[in-house]
Formats: structure tokens, sequence, C-alpha cells
């Protein structure tokens, strides 16, 4: 996964070097020339994902130096027995239409589920673009390779901030886009490994460019091992660089993993 750990990331930092507002709009117009290139809307919106180089969709990421890897024990549910487990249905429109429409439903059950009080906002992409109803996440797929991704500001606690969704393959696609699967090995910090109630690999981060920004990335191998499932909670909200909204992101890292378990576990491989 190289473009996509947007959301992970003490005390006073050093001043950084880095120029984190250049990161988000150099991933966000590569992700906007993707979706155009695959027919999609260059008003929809992208998957902010890789800030320091890791984020949603490529780039390699910079290194401290990595620490030894932290084993965690999950703190997700199990999910309902109730809940309905579909396929990734890359191979025709119409099943990447459908794949689309059930991880949409999937991931807003799971906001509602984990994280009571909640509520799906508008979050502008490209200034000008069209407004999207409040109350879902608005999701689009790629193609070559085929990704699904979704983004959608949340508002919940006091507070505001984005929301990032993408299921892509592990393996390079035929123009050489690739989504690593990353372990505590490949990240700064903040980070920590377990597994779902079902068994599936789960990685944890917090990044925190700049000390100003704070991304909370789940990152959740899915059956069969061929795909990847990255949620991010964000703290700021908007386009490109979008200010800081509040000092953290409105979902919790417990919920956002929990949340990224439910759509793991409902989704076939």
């Amino acid at each position: 996964m190289n473009q996509q750990i947007f959301d992970q990331l003490i005390g006073a930092p050093p001043p950084s070097t880095v120029d984190v507002g250049a990161i988000i709009v150099r991933q966000r117009r590569r992700q906007r020339w993707r979706r155009l290139a695959a027919g999609g809307s260059a008003a929809a919106g992208v998957a902010v994902a890789v800030i320091l180089g890791t984020g949603l969709a490529g780039g390699q990421r910079q290194q401290n130096g990595p620490p030894p890897a932290t084993a965690s024990p999950s703190v997700t549910a199990a999910p309902s027995p109730s809940a309905t487990v579909f396929p990734l249905e890359t191979g025709t429109p119409a099943g990447r239409e459908r794949t689309k429409d059930r991880l949409q439903a999937a991931v807003e059950s799971a906001l509602t589920e984990h994280a009571p009080g909640a509520k799906w906002i508008y979050m502008v992409d490209v200034p000008g673009e069209k407004r999207t109803p409040d109350g879902h996440i608005t999701m689009w797929t790629t193609e070559n390779p085929v990704y699904f991704e979704g983004r959608s500001g949340i508002t919940a606690r006091g507070r505001k901030g984005g929301f990032y969704l993408s299921v892509r393959p592990v393996a390079c696609g035929v123009e050489g886009s690739c989504s690593p699967v990353f372990t505590c090995e490949d990240i700064a910090s903040g980070c920590t490994e377990g597994r779902t109630p079902e068994g599936l690999e789960v990685v944890r981060w917090v990044e925190k460019p700049s000390g100003k920004y704070v991304f909370y990335h789940v990152q959740i191998l899915l059956r069969g091992g061929t795909h990847m499932l990255t949620l991010q909670a964000v703290n700021y909200f908007g386009g490109d660089a979008g200010p800081i909204s509040a000092a953290a992101p409105p979902l919790t890292r417990t919920q956002l993993e929990r949340m990224a378990a439910g759509v793991a576990e409902r989704i076939a491989g």
C-alpha cells in the first residue's frame, strides 16, 4: 500500500521540514487524474491517504529507523451474525458497481454501530464541485488496477474531520501502481499489530506530521490475502491540505479499528 498511510502518524516537536500541505496536494492530484483516466468524475472525492509518502495509493514511506513491532490484542467486537458477507467483484462494471454499493452500506452500518452519534457530512474536495447530501460517504472506483475508494466528512463529539476508505489489491498493477501491506517495521512510531476476531491481520498506527495534522490509520489484510482495507480518520476538513478542524480526528482509534474490523469481516475476499 504505497500511498496509503494518511491516517497514522509528542511534546513539542522540533520545527518540521516536511511540507505537509504539498504532500497532500500531490497525493490528491495524482489520485484525481487516475479517476479521470478511469472515467470517473473530477469532482468525486479523493482518498487523502499517504502522508510522508505512505498513504492510500502509492509512494514509499520515509523511516527514521523502524522500532520493534508491538503486538497488541484486538479490541474489536465480533461481527453481527446477521451481517451479509459479499465478494469483491472486480471483473465487470456491473460487479464493481455492486461491490461499491455494498462497501458503502457496510461502512455506513459500521459507523452507526461503533460510533453512536457520529454523522456523515459533506466535505468539499474540489472547489466548485456539486454538493452531495449529508448522510452518506461518497464512493467511487478506479481501473487498472481496480480500487474501491471512499471519502466523507464526519462530525462527532463536537468535532469534525475527514474520513477515507480504500480497498486495493496487494499486488502491483499493470502500470506499476502498488499497495504494499505495511507492518510496524515500516512505520516510524505509534504502531501496533494484532488480529480481528475472525483472525484477519490488522495494523494500526498514528501519524502527526508537522505536529499539527493527526492521522489515525487501520489496515486489514482481507481474506485470501489479495486485497487490503484501509480506513483513515483525520483532524482536518476540506479539500487539498484543508484547515485543521480539531485537535484530534472526530473518531477515536478504537472506533476506527472496530469499524474496519466490521467492514473487513463482511468481505468474502
